[in-house]
């Protein structure tokens, strides 16, 4: 059974529970369980399997309004027999009575209502439902005529949040209060089998009083028992009422243990401090280093909402993290560390406001002491950057806007921050005009980019992570400017026969003005002298396709044959401008087909190309489908963009080089709804060699998920990849029950003849409706951010505790060793 996920502002107590949580043996956990699924290699879990942990809260939420009594109120009564003694003027209801009060329900088998004393007495099998859907059960009940008051024996309630309450007796006060002496407390549903077995949790209390106008569980003297077995005592402590959604107290603790930090434990205070705000303090205590201060404060408006995140300490033994890459590697002596900084912190804010149903405007700010300190202390966000961005958006039935500036944070060992750019602004607007233009479509892109940044960026071996004399300018320092404008229009005709034919017309212009800060690597990629260039890109072409339809006894097949020419000039200013967002370039069957093929504004295909291919399609009755195709692009006339060398090396290694192009071609298959399959490769035009190839297949069924994904790439060594980039992914997970399920996951590369990252885990979800259960074992080569050395493994144990109503608790390790290093190729001959 499935319990749906609660906001974590429900599942706040007191600061005794963190005792509780900290003082059973039989309540080990782990800190920070939650953030497994960031980078996670198993797919994500389905919506019928989720359980009733935390979820993310976007924003504050509202206070729970409830309902208010009628003063006109009357109580109506049903009963097969009523008796009326007018001298003590008292009126009984015997064999199956119904009172109906004030949106209260009342049942027993023998009622008594005293018009003297205004009380209602009730015997037998007594259930009274509340307003709010709560139900109390008792054998014998004695209460004010308007139900505020009165007493229960014995008493059990079952409220709306399918918690529930037990004493041997209680009693009701003011409407707002009930207390149970010898209470027990439980968010487990019953064994259906054995009612009277212990549920697997449960809170046996000497009193426990429930204020339902402070929205507040009290517990005097009690214990918290196991499979009905006590395993801690709590002399006092309180819990929220289980319909609350934000209430301020102390939040499960989470234990953390690394070998720079030592052992840590986590007590964050949520605190509610008006129907729209809160703001939770987390004081991170750890052995080596001191007290971390972390918070989070969220608001929410009436056009949007924001969030403040912040943490900071002050090292007590700053050297630990202060290491170098050891010898033996030509970057040897480099420092992996903050050095000798003391105070470190990391701060963050995110917000997003409707300016009305169409414009929206918002940030996300990110800004660090140091690029390790989110991963020496795992904090929010990735590792490898921290990106902040200021934008404006809107969005029109057929337009789009957008402005935006950026700025990057590096957070790996090998980022310079004064190679990386500011971007501001960045422009982007998309128009389709609504009638048509001669029988067409007609659309309109507008982009305007402007980059600075203070010295330049040269690639070097991106996968050995070992420097080499520069061989690509990814980034030239000083300011680059850009306004780029695009019209297109297309029309399609079908003709007599059902041939398809699609004319279609573009124009483009750029004005550009570049003004790169000299250095002695410069010239052999970049003229450095400041310019202001105007470029521009007109075509025309057209495309056919000739579909095929065939009807068989079970299934539609479609052969399609594809063509496509383009004329248009060359290219202008290659290798005379920097290159700044068209340097990834991927050739295959979905870009067969396209118009431009480099990714960005920096680049514009030229010359003119005939691009054909062929597509088959089939689909069955029963749903099934498959589809492939296979193609290959020409050069025609004019100078191929692709055998032009920018600053940034692209092209000549995309397959599309020479006058006639490497064979693409892709297939998918989903044969049902549970299972796809899908590839892309490329193929060399002369050999058949394989150049690259993607394949990605995906499982999910009621009780099993599988993903795997398979990547080869061919060298590139003019953008610095001097080896065959190839890797597997793949992950699963099992619900062996409905309750309980294993899952695993792990990356294979090839170049490196191991496995760099693997997972393992198992979890014990809403056991009885009432607790789960995660447990995760991750093992990563870390390569990138704050390792020592390329073959330094980070293995990491995070376990974690959920008790639905109460809260959770965990605990999170992390050490990192180190394997052979030839493995790796981290040494140098």
């Amino acid at each position: 059974m499935t319990l749906t996920p609660r906001l974590p502002s429900a599942r706040l107590r007191r600061s005794v529970l963190t005792a509780l949580l900290l003082a059973s043996t039989a309540l080990v956990a782990t800190a920070n369980a939650a953030n497994v699924d960031n980078g996670s290699l198993v797919p994500p879990k389905p919506d019928s399997m989720k359980h009733h942990g935390p979820s993310s809260a976007v924003g504050p939420g509202v206070k729970d309004e409830g309902k208010k009594r009628d003063p006109n109120a009357r109580m109506l009564m049903e009963a097969k027999q009523l008796v009326y003694d007018y001298d003590k003027e008292i009126v009984t209801a015997v064999d199956g009575v119904d009172i109906y009060y004030d949106g209260r329900a009342l049942q027993a088998d023998r009622v008594s209502y005293d018009q003297k004393a205004n009380r209602v007495h009730a015997y037998g099998h007594v259930k009274m439902t509340e307003r709010n859907g709560d139900i109390v059960y008792g054998d014998e009940m004695d209460v004010t005529d308007d139900f505020r008051d009165g007493f229960i024996s014995p008493l059990q309630v079952e409220t709306t949040e399918r918690t529930r309450f037990a004493a041997a007796k209680g009693r009701r006060e003011n409407g707002e209060v009930m207390v149970f002496d010898r209470g027990v407390y439980t968010a487990c549903e019953p064994c259906r089998n054995n009612p009277e077995k212990p549920p697997l949790w449960q809170i046996k209390s000497k009193r426990i009083i429930w204020r339902q106008d402070e929205k507040t569980i009290y517990y005097e003297n009690a214990t918290f028992e196991l499979y009905g077995h006590p395993i801690a005592w709590l002399p006092f402590f309180s819990s929220p009422d289980p319909s609350v959604k934000r209430k301020s107290g102390v939040l499960g603790p989470n234990l953390v243990k690394s070998s720079d930090v030592g052992y840590g434990v986590e007590v964050p205070y949520f605190w509610v401090l008006s129907p729209t705000s809160d703001l939770t303090l987390a004081p991170l205590f750890t052995q080596k280093q001191g007290v971390m201060l972390k918070g989070e404060y969220r608001q929410q408006l009436i056009d949007g909402a924001y969030s403040i995140r912040a943490a900071g300490i002050h090292q007590l033994d700053s050297d630990r993290f202060n290491d170098k890459v050891p010898a033996g590697r030509t970057d040897a002596g480099l420092t992996i560390g903050p050095g000798d900084k003391d105070d470190r912190w990391a701060v963050s804010t995110k917000g997003q406001f409707d300016i009305n149903e169409k414009w929206s405007w918002g940030w996300d700010i990110n800004a660090v002491s140091d690029k390790w300190v989110r991963g020496d202390y795992d904090l929010w966000g990735p590792r490898d950057v921290a990106t902040s961005t200021l934008y404006l958006t809107g969005q029109g039935d057929r337009s789009y806007f957008e402005l935006r500036g950026y700025s990057f944070y590096g957070m790996t060992r090998y980022d310079r921050q004064d190679r990386l750019p500011w971007v501001a602004p960045v422009l982007d607007y998309n128009y389709t005009l609504e009638d048509p233009v001669a029988g067409g479509q007609l659309s309109f892109d507008i982009n305007a980019t402007n980059i600075y940044r203070s010295e330049s960026d040269y690639a070097h071996d991106r996968t050995r992570l070992q420097p080499r004399p520069d061989n690509a300018l990814i980034g030239a320092a000083g300011t680059y400017s850009r306004i780029s404008g695009d019209i297109d229009w297309k029309r399609r005709f079908i003709d007599p026969i059902g041939q398809v034919w699609t004319p279609f017309a573009f124009a483009r212009g750029d004005l550009i003005y570049t003004k790169p800060d000299y250095d002695s690597s410069m010239p052999a990629f970049l003229d450095h002298e400041q310019d202001v260039v105007l470029r521009g890109m007109a075509g025309v072409g057209v495309e056919y396709r000739y579909p095929f339809i065939a009807r068989t006894e079970n299934a539609t097949h479609q052969i399609e044959p594809i063509a496509q020419l383009i004329l248009r000039p060359n290219e202008s200013s290659v290798g005379k401008l920097p290159n700044e967002d068209a340097q990834s370039l991927m050739y295959d069957d979905t870009t067969l087909f396209s118009w431009n093929k480099f990714s960005g504004y920096d680049r514009i295909e030229g010359g003119s190309r005939a691009n054909v291919g062929a597509q088959y399609t089939v689909t069955t009755d029963s749903g099934a489908s498959a589809s492939a195709i296979v193609g290959q692009s020409f050069a025609l006339f004019g100078k191929n963009s692709f055998r032009e060398l920018d600053p940034t090396q692209i092209g000549p290694d995309s397959g599309l080089e020479s006058a006639r192009s490497d064979y693409v071609g892709g297939v998918t298959l989903v044969p049902n709804e549970n299972f796809s399959v899908s590839g892309h490769l490329r193929l060399d035009e002369n050999s058949f060699a394989l150049r690259m190839a993607e394949v990605e297949g995906r499982a999910t069924f009621e009780r099993f998920q599988a993903n795997l994904v398979y990547g080869r790439y061919e060298k590139a060594p003019l953008q610095g990849y001097d080896y065959v980039r190839e890797g597997v992914l793949a992950g699963a997970r099992v619900f062996l029950t409905k309750e309980f399920y294993v899952e695993g996951g792990a990356r294979y590369n090839f170049e490196r003849d191991t496995f760099d990252r693997t997972q393992i885990g198992f979890g014990l979800n809403d056991i009885m409706q009432c607790l789960s259960f995660n447990f995760t074992y991750i093992r990563q080569i870390d390569n990138s951010a704050d390792s020592v050395s390329l073959s330094q493994v980070d293995n990491k144990f995070l376990v974690k505790l959920d008790f639905r109503t109460l809260g959770s608790v965990g605990l999170s390790t992390s050490s990192k060793s180190n394997v052979d290093p030839d493995m790796f190729g981290s040494t140098t001959n």
